[in-house]
């Protein structure tokens, strides 16, 4: 098992704010790494007047992450169905390829 240690420096940061700071700065490093199927046993936080810091303890030694594919228009489509599919995905016309599927081709 493997741990992230994250020290951020920093201009004095006033006291009142230092726990709302550890919070969401740990909040969201808790959703990246749900979102992204990264397993971890312990996170904390830490803050002086000029740091801000969290830990992941227990991480796995290496993280695979999973590529996805989604299905899209036919390759006959109209260009406009293409536009939409790439705009509704947020992905480029670059990364599209297409796959043959029981004699239809598809846009992935």
């Amino acid at each position: 098992m493997s741990e992230f240690f994250l020290e951020l420096f920093s201009e004095e940061i006033p006291s009142s704010l230092q726990q709302n700071l550890r919070r969401d700065l740990l909040d969201n490093f808790n959703k990246l790494l749900r979102e992204k199927f990264i397993s971890f046993k312990k996170s904390s936080s830490y803050s002086t007047p000029n740091r801000a810091i969290i830990v992941f303890e227990g991480l796995p030694k290496q993280v695979f992450l999973k590529s996805e594919e989604i299905k899209g228009p036919n390759i006959n489509a109209p260009e406009i169905a293409i536009e939409g599919f790439v705009r509704k995905n947020n992905i480029s016309k670059k990364n599209l390829f297409k796959k043959a599927l029981i004699k239809v081709s598809f846009i992935f």
